[in-house]
Parts: structure tokens; sequence; C-alpha cells
């Protein structure tokens, strides 16, 4: 498949705009990392939510988005008592509660938009949330390194498997969920995950693992930004929906850009942070 060469000046320039937008307030501080997460889960909930209504459903819009944006910072907020995830788990369960009064008074509603409501603000604003606890891991800007690597092996994953799949794909990944995905273009993806990762030691030596772990987790995060990519074109192809939106031309919707990183955060905060654990039981560093 050759590559499309407007298709892919579109894509570079609004995805250059995401990229710098998503590095500065990474970079800055873990406040602006937090806000940053909390506007983007809302967006990519609110247009998982239109998705579903394109389908005929009716979830609770207002609630599963605002919840979305609250859980982040309401477990930014409640960080530094440590009790960032019960936090959470609270805004998620008001949410919920707000849903089934709502349900239980209106008759035309079904428990399928209660259930589409509850999994677009888990699905966005819960998980999204472990890239703050991510930015935390190391204070300063330090943390803002690493961080910003783990972005760079996301996006390197999914520029290089599209470039990649567009230039060598010959042999289908998976054809009936996403069928421009190549096993050729998964394999350039990977590689630029690991590089990404194998970066970290020595540009935040602080992290405390050493090139073995970050292959490892090069390796482990490409995967998790692949079952991302896949998870939401397979919801898009059960709304019946090319794209989640049209925010960014060239990519769709903010969640059509975000697809990789929510998995791929919570697979990177549990590489670094299960990390440390293992290294203190084995008393040794990989």
């Amino acid at each position: 498949m050759a590559i499309n060469g407007s298709d892919l000046r579109q894509r570079i320039m609004f995805g250059s705009i995401y990229v710098a937008i998503t590095a500065l307030c990474t970079l800055a501080s873990w406040y602006a990392t937090a806000v940053m997460i909390a506007v983007t889960a809302a967006i990519c909930c609110y247009e998982f939510l239109r998705m579903a209504r394109t389908a005929g459903y009716h979830p609770y819009m207002i609630i599963g988005t605002t919840a979305a944006a609250l859980i982040p910072l309401a477990l930014t907020v409640m960080a530094e008592l440590n009790h960032a995830a019960a936090a959470g788990l609270f805004v998620a369960i008001l949410a919920a509660i707000f849903m089934l009064l709502r349900y239980f008074s209106r008759i035309e509603d079904t428990i399928v938009d209660v259930a589409l409501t509850l999994f677009g603000y888990l699905y966005t604003g819960f998980v999204l949330s472990s890239f703050i606890l991510l930015r935390g891991f190391l204070p300063g800007i330090e943390g803002g390194v690493l961080c910003l690597l783990v972005l760079a092996s996301i996006w390197a994953n999914d520029g290089l498997a599209y470039l990649g799949g567009s230039a060598f794909g010959k042999h289908k990944f998976a054809p009936h969920i996403s069928p421009k995905k190549s096993w050729e273009g998964v394999a350039c993806g990977i590689a630029a995950s690991i590089f990404c990762w194998m970066l970290i030691p020595v540009l935040v030596p602080e992290c405390g693992f050493g090139f073995a772990w970050a292959a490892v987790s090069g390796i482990v995060v490409g995967i998790a930004d692949i079952i991302g990519d896949l998870t939401e074109s397979h919801i898009k192809r059960g709304f019946g929906v090319k794209d989640a939106g049209d925010l960014l031309p060239g990519h769709g919707g903010l969640l059509d850009r975000s697809d990789s990183f929510i998995f791929g955060s919570v697979a990177a905060f549990a590489m670094v942070n299960g990390g440390s654990y293992l290294f203190s039981l084995l008393g040794v560093m990989l």
C-alpha cells in the first residue's frame, strides 16, 4: 500500500500540534499534566458517547463527560494523601449513582445506556489517570522527561507502524478489526517503542532500571499500544462509524489519536512502578 502524500502531510501537521501541547504540559509540571489528562479524558469520553448515540443508544453525555474529567482531577488532589485510587473510585461511584437515579426516573432509558456511560468514563478518565501517577513517579523535571520518553515510545509506535505498514505491509495483522494493519507495520512500531525505552536509562538514570528492563518494557508497552488501537477500532466497527470525531483532521477525533495512549499509559506505569518492587525482591537491577 503506497503512502498518500496529502494524508501524510495533514497527519503530520495536526499530529504535531497535539504532540506539542501534550509534551509541554507533561514537562511543565505534575498539575499541568493532570489538567491535560482531564481535558483529554473528557473529550475522548464525549466522542465515545457520541458514537454510541449515532448507533441508536442514549448514554448520559453530561454525566459521563463530567465524570471523565473529574476522576483525574480528584485523583491528583488526593494523591499527596495517598488516597488517589479512592478519590477516583469515589467520583466513578458518585457518577454511577446519578446515572441510576436518572435511569429509574425515565422509563425510556435502558441498562445498556447506563453500561455504555459507565464504560465510557472508566475507559477514558480512570484508565488515563495512570499517566498522572506515572508523572509523579519521579519529582521535578526528571518525571517529565520520563513521561515524555514514554509518550515518544507510544507516538513512535503509532507513526512507524503506519509508515512501515504503508511502505512494506503485505501480511494482514487483524483484517476483521483493522484491515490496514500489517505484521510488518506492527514489527516496525514495536522496534520504535523499544528504541525510545532504551533511552530512558540513559537520559533518566533515576528511573531505577537498566537496558534489559527497558527493552522488555518497550515490548510490553508496544503490545499494549496495539491492543488499545485495536480496541478502539473494534468499538468504532461496532458502532458503525469510521472515526470517533473530526477534531484532528487526518487522525479523526481525539479518541482516535489517544487510543494507544490509553492502554499504553497503564502498561508504562505498571512496568516503571512494578519494576522497582521486582528489583527490590530480586536484589538486582535489570
